[in-house]
């Protein structure tokens, strides 16, 4: 476990990871280690920073119901080591571990909450804290090497909204929708991008800005011949190719890489029978 590696753990096959996850599991339940542990060893890894001003001008204050208390001495501020993460102020931090395995495994709501022994409710509320805490990690994200880029368009859902009435049922019924659009970015490390960025279609600018923050003169980038992903490529400094759903160029040029991954996502999200949109936004 110490001399763990995220890119070795992304080039093992399913079952590989699936019996990594597995071992971990073990391993911090055998430690009696929580959730809330890790949230410890990352802030004493690194310099505590207050969440209201940012400042690193911060000291020990005490410990407060087991967890250290800092204080920043430029406004004042109090605050627990959890605070702005997912085990902020959570309740039966035990199960947590309980709860992301049987996420990780696929289950539903309330074949999570009934195997972990909590509520729907709260089962509902640590998915959207998960969800949340994950796209906070998009931010970081950049590519080496070949990337390839393509978008996922899928139909909109309004799974769990509730109706006032019959009628108001029947005129959202009628109304028609855009296609949620997501933006699908990879390269051959297992780095992997899935944003949501709008309704209709990924445009030029939002490909762009992707691009900007997250590739480099040195990548080489390989998209479809679709409209707006030409125009977005043909302004970077970057190399690029242009290519065909199927065709491969010079035996390595291609975008079947994200095409799996797209096709992945599809297979994997069809089990939930739509999706809010709101839960698009945190993918």
């Amino acid at each position: 476990m110490d001399n763990f590696n995220l890119l070795d753990y992304q080039a093992l096959p399913k079952e590989q990871k699936r019996r990594f996850l597995d071992n971990l599991y073990q391993f911090l339940l055998e430690n009696n280690y929580t959730a809330v542990d890790y949230q410890k060893l990352k802030i004493q890894s690194t310099a505590p920073i207050c969440p209201r001003c940012k400042s690193e001008n911060v000291i020990k204050a005490g410990v407060r119901d087991g967890k250290q208390v800092y204080k920043c001495k430029d406004c004042g501020r109090q605050y627990r080591e959890t605070a702005r993460t997912f085990v902020y102020r959570m309740r039966k931090a035990d199960k947590m571990l309980d709860y992301l395995k049987c996420m990780l495994e696929g289950k539903s709501l309330r074949a999570c909450a009934s195997e972990v022994g909590i509520s729907l409710r709260t089962s509902f509320n640590w998915r959207h804290k998960i969800l949340a805490a994950i796209k906070s990690l998009q931010g970081g994200i950049s590519f080496s090497g070949i990337v390839e880029a393509d978008e996922l368009l899928m139909k909109y859902s309004e799974k769990g909204r509730k109706y006032r009435s019959r009628k108001e049922y029947e005129k959202a019924k009628k109304k028609k929708h855009p296609k949620v659009a997501v933006l699908v970015m990879t390269d051959r490390e297992g780095n992997l991008l899935f944003k949501h960025v709008g309704r209709k279609k990924v445009t030029n600018r939002q490909i762009r800005e992707e691009l900007s923050h997250r590739v480099t003169d040195s990548n080489l980038i390989c998209v479809k011949q679709k409209k707006e992903f030409k125009k977005a490529v043909k302004g970077t400094k970057s190399k690029k190719v242009v290519v065909n759903k199927t065709q491969i160029r010079r035996g390595v040029y291609s975008v079947q890489v994200v095409d799996k991954h797209v096709n992945d996502f599809k297979v994997w999200l069809r089990r939930f029978r739509g999706l809010l949109p709101n839960t698009y936004r945190a993918i």
